[in-house]
């Protein structure tokens, strides 16, 4: 903690009184409802509240709001041994919150003792759809790389490459980043987002990286997901706080390197529109790479280069249906046809034989890839493909 203002003499445990005026000292952000006069903060509390990005933050505070309504709640009593101490288990139905908030009745006031992550709610579950929409830290714990074509042994060695167990976080501290596409749940979406920095920003020796979890709620309701940030004037919640987390970063000056892939970039492109209408300055400490993208990429590239954020690194496989599609990358009614004759590549469980999944190496790439995993006839079609194209085409 560096606030200029607390003694080295005061604790972790001593209360702090705050009013509106004197929590934006403190780096936090209330609502004007906030019960200024029913809660005290402990300075350890306060703390873990300052490090919140402005989504979780709100979050925290209607919880606090309600406790102050129903201090005595059974629903609070329960999770807790002490009777004289309370812990409050969010009833938000969304997903995109999972703190903890500790605490204890002093009279006629509430004192917040800390705000803590729910470990029940945090990490993989064998049950996807309760995963949380979260920030995770992701560490390397090999050194292999997709750079060129792999069998399914190579595979799962890229499989291997990333730790399956990350760490939750409140806010990112790392140099990279990314957000995660359709139909990943935590351990793919850890190891996939980490293949794809790999791809995206290839000089850099990356070590660890910030995953901005995307949680799956299988193809279907993912599919809904996309078409509502996709809609003009929507945000979804993960869209909201997203906008918050790349908000923090400006405020904090830390450059991030994004990686957004698929409905990741859905997503993205919609946290820059709320930014857009949310929040005044830009973003210009951050870049971002877009692998497979989701969104209407003109309109991604727009708004990325409104707030001021660096576009780079633009891998779309012709044969992938997501951009196609959602993308808008071709229009023409020959690349309707070839995207969909892979869409079985992308839906069929190969992730190697995907157009989508993997990183765009190029065609020469993908072509050799379908060979050595057997798909012959489609590596012949790529190849077809291939020779209808000039020399020098990126794409190659």
């Amino acid at each position: 903690m560096t606030w200029n203002k607390i003694p080295s003499t005061v604790s972790a445990q001593d209360t702090i009184t705050l009013n509106s005026k004197s929590a934006a000292s403190y780096n936090v952000n209330l609502p004007s409802s906030f019960p200024f006069n029913k809660a005290q903060f402990t300075v350890q509390a306060l703390a873990m509240l300052s490090q919140l990005n402005d989504f979780d933050a709100m979050m925290v505070a209607k919880e606090i709001i309600e406790i102050s309504h129903h201090p005595n709640s059974p629903s609070s009593i329960k999770h807790s041994l002490n009777p004289f101490r309370r812990i409050r288990r969010t009833k938000y139905p969304f997903r995109n919150y999972h703190y903890f908030v500790r605490y204890r009745v002093d009279g006629s006031n509430i004192i917040i003792e800390d705000i803590i992550f729910d470990e029940q709610l945090h990490g993989a579950k064998d049950r996807h759809s309760t995963e949380r929409t979260m920030l995770y830290e992701v560490t390397r714990t090999s050194s292999a790389k997709y750079t060129g074509a792999v069998d399914d042994d190579g595979i799962e060695e890229l499989k291997g490459a990333w730790s399956p167990n990350p760490k939750p976080t409140t806010q990112v501290r790392t140099e990279h980043a990314a957000v995660n596409g359709m139909q990943n749940e935590l351990r793919k979406a850890t190891w996939l987002m980490g293949t794809h920095l790999d791809a995206a920003y290839q000089n850099d020796n990356i070590q660890a990286y910030t995953l901005f979890h995307n949680p799956t709620d299988k193809f279907a309701l993912d599919v809904v997901e996309c078409a509502f940030d996709r809609k003009k004037g929507n945000t979804s919640h993960n869209a909201q706080h997203l906008a918050a987390v790349l908000a923090q970063n400006q405020q904090q000056g830390k450059k991030v390197k994004w990686l957004v892939h698929s409905q990741g970039a859905i997503i993205f492109c919609s946290a820059l529109q709320h930014f857009r209408r949310q929040y005044t300055g830009q973003l210009t400490s951050q870049q971002v790479a877009i692998h497979g993208t989701g969104a209407e990429l003109a309109l991604l590239q727009s708004m990325a280069k409104g707030v001021g954020i660096k576009v780079h690194s633009l891998r779309n496989n012709p044969f992938d249906p997501v951009p196609n599609f959602g993308g808008k990358i071709e229009r023409s009614r020959s690349s309707f046809i070839r995207a969909l004759r892979f869409f079985r590549n992308v839906t069929g469980g190969n992730i190697g034989a995907s157009p989508h999944t993997l990183p765009f190496l190029g065609l020469k790439t993908y072509a050799k890839q379908l060979e050595m995993l057997g798909y012959r006839d489609k590596s012949a079609e790529v190849l077809k493909f291939m020779r209808t194209l000039p020399k020098g085409d990126p794409r190659l």
